[in-house]
């Protein structure tokens, strides 16, 4: 699978020790981005399905709203997938911090997703 570049967001893809691993980088600011990100997001779960995933936004520098539903989707995705899913986000950003609380209050309910600042 390729890494995803689009503008200036950057999404790096690997798998080491049979992890999965997706880096963010750089800022997404597209109206509308689920029309790219979702089909990307979708393959990556299908491609390592029953392997554990990484997903680490730190060295993400922005992202808007219109972001947020395809992450969203893109962890209930992985949540009906049963892959154990531990999402990392910079918890020194105060914009980073605000926005993954609500993720991790919605993971709060899922059985495979630990969202947690490193």
């Amino acid at each position: 699978m390729q890494d995803f570049e689009h503008g200036a967001l950057k999404i790096t893809i690997g798998e080491s020790s049979g992890t999965a691993r997706l880096a963010w980088s750089g800022k997404s600011e597209d109206r509308e981005p689920g029309a790219l990100l979702t089909p990307y997001l979708q393959d990556a779960v299908r491609e390592f399905q029953g392997k554990p995933f990484e997903v680490d936004f730190t060295k993400l520098e922005y992202m808007n709203s219109s972001t947020v539903p395809p992450i969203i989707h893109f962890i209930k995705d992985l949540e009906s997938s049963g892959s154990k899913t531990t999402i990392f986000y910079d918890k020194d950003s105060k914009w980073q911090a605000a926005s993954f609380k609500a993720l991790e209050t919605i993971s709060t309910t899922m059985k495979h997703i630990t969202v947690q600042g490193a």
